[in-house]
C-alpha cells in the first residue's frame, strides 16, 4: 500500500513547530527525527530544528530515561527555548518509558517550560497527532481574566502569506486575533487564549474536538467554517464571523474588485478538468472554489476525513451540479488508475503529487505548503491567475 497519510508523530511535530520558541525533542531513534526534519525543511525552504535522543538497540533493551534527562538539559542550555516539547516515538512508547516522571524531575534543572506529548507513530495518523498536541496545549491556557472582543483560530498550522493576509482582513474588520493554534503563536498567546470570545475551527479533522474542549473548559463558543478560499467562500467566512461578533462587514469593495478580475479570466478556465489531492478542509474549499470559477473537479483524493467532510462535499456537489469521483484515504495507484480514464488538465495538490503529475503528463500546482497565496479575495485572484498561467505555460 502507498498511503497518502503519515503517522501521529508527524502531526505533533508540525503543530509544535508552529509555536514560536518551541523546541521539539523526539525520544526515539535517529530515523524518526532525520526524515521528518528533512521533509519539512524541504517543504519550507529553510532549516527546521528538531532534536532527538537517538535511541539505539541498547536503549530499547535497557531503557533510556537518563539519556532523555541529559538531552533535555543540554537542549535547554544550548538553544534557550521558551518551551521544550518532549515527544514519544514508536520505540519509547512500546518499551514504556516513563517520560512524565523524567519531565517532573528535570523541571528544576532547566529554564524553559516543558511538556510531554504522546506521539508514538503507531498510535494513529497525523490527524491524531494534531489533536493530541492541541489538547495538551489547551492544558497550558490560563483561566480567563479579561475577556476581549477577539477570536482564536484553531487548527491553522500554516503561517506565511495566507496567515498574514487573514490577519490583515481581521484588522480591517476591527477583530483582534488573540491566538492562532498553532500557526506562529507564542507561549503567552496560548496562555491568554481563554480571553477570546469566539473560536474559529480551521480544520474539520483536527480542530473540532479542541474547540469543544475549550468551550467546555472556558465557555468559548466556536464556528465551523469552510476556509476563505475563493470569493464566495471568503465572503461567507468573514460575514459569518462579523455577524457572530456584531461587527460591520467592510470588505464589499474587495469582494467586487476580486470578482471583476476573476470574471476576465474565467472563460479561459471554463470546464477545465481538475484533480484535487488534499486533506478534508482544504479539499472541500478547493471544490467550492473551482466550481465557482467554472472549472470541473473530476477527482478528489482525500488524505483524511473530518467530522463533516462528506456532508460538505455532498452539499457542494448538489449545489454546483458536479459529479466528482471521491477517493477516501486512497493510495497512489488508486488515484493514478482513476485519473488515466478522466483526461484531467491539472492537479491541485502538494509535493507528493509530483510523480502523479509526471505520470499523467499534466501540470501540478502546489496549493498545500504555502507555495501559493490562497486565502481571502487577494488569494482568490492570485490563484485564478496562477492556474491560468500554469495551464498555458507549464510543460511536463
Amino acid at each position: 500500500m502507498e498511503s497518502l497519510r503519515t503517522c501521529k508523530l508527524f502531526g505533533v511535530i508540525r503543530a509544535v513547530l508552529g509555536i514560536k520558541g518551541a523546541l521539539p525533542l523526539i525520544h526515539g531513534p535517529v530515523g524518526c527525527f532525520y526524515h521528518i526534519r528533512y521533509l519539512l525543511s524541504l517543504r519550507s525552504g529553510s532549516p527546521i530544528r528538531i532534536l532527538s535522543t537517538e535511541m539505539d538497540q541498547n536503549d530499547v533493551v535497557f531503557g533510556a530515561e537518563e539519556k532523555l534527562r541529559q538531552q533535555i538539559i543540554v537542549a535547554d542550555e544550548k538553544y534557550s527555548p521558551q518551551l521544550i516539547t518532549v515527544l514519544s516515538s514508536c520505540a519509547s512508547s512500546i518499551i514504556g518509558e516513563n517520560i512524565d516522571q523524567v519531565i517532573e524531575e528535570v523541571k528544576k534543572d532547566i529554564k524553559a517550560d516543558i511538556i510531554f506529548i504522546n506521539s508514538g507513530g503507531f498510535e494513529g495518523t497525523q490527524i491524531e497527532g494534531y489533536k493530541e498536541c492541541l489538547n495538551v496545549l489547551i492544558g497550558l491556557i490560563d483561566e480567563p481574566h479579561l475577556k476581549k472582543d477577539s477570536i482564536n483560530l484553531i487548527g491553522l498550522y500554516r503561517g506565511g502569506s495566507d496567515l498574514k493576509i487573514l490577519k490583515n482582513y481581521f484588522k480591517r474588520l476591527k477583530i483582534d486575533v488573540s491566538c492562532v493554534l498553532t500557526g506562529g503563536c507564542t507561549l503567552d498567546e496560548i496562555r491568554g487564549a481563554s480571553n477570546a470570545v469566539l473560536n474559529i475551527s480551521m480544520c474539520d479533522a483536527s480542530a473540532i474536538e479542541p474547540c469543544e474542549l475549550m468551550e467546555k473548559k472556558f465557555g468559548i463558543p466556536f464556528l465551523q467554517e469552510t476556509l476563505p478560499l475563493g470569493v464566495r467562500a471568503s465572503s461567507k467566512f468573514f460575514k459569518v464571523i462579523c455577524n457572530a461578533l456584531n461587527k460591520e462587514y467592510l470588505l464589499k469593495k474587495d469582494e467586487i474588485k476580486a470578482q471583476m478580475e476573476i470574471n476576465k479570466i474565467k472563460p479561459y478556465l471554463k470546464d477545465k478538468k481538475v484533480i484535487i489531492v488534499a486533506g478534508a478542509t482544504r479539499a472541500v474549499a478547493l471544490v467550492d472554489f473551482l466550481s465557482d470559477i467554472g472549472m470541473d473537479p473530476i477527482l478528489i483524493g482525500l488524505d483524511f476525513e473530518g467530522n463533516n467532510t462528506m456532508k460538505n462535499l455532498e452539499r457542494l456537489i448538489k449545489q454546483d451540479n458536479i459529479n466528482p469521483k471521491i477517493l477516501r484515504e486512497p493510495d497512489y495507484y488508486d488515484i493514478l488508475n482513476y485519473a488515466k480514464d478522466l483526461e484531467p488538465d491539472i492537479i491541485l495538490g502538494g509535493m507528493g503529487e509530483f510523480v502523479l503529475s509526471r505520470e499523467l503528463k499534466i501540470p501540478l500546482m502546489d496549493v498545500m505548503h504555502a507555495q501559493e497565496i490562497t486565502f481571502g479575495f487577494e488569494g482568490a485572484t492570485s490563484l485564478v491567475k496562477t492556474i491560468k498561467e500554469t495551464l498555458e505555460t507549464k510543460k511536463i
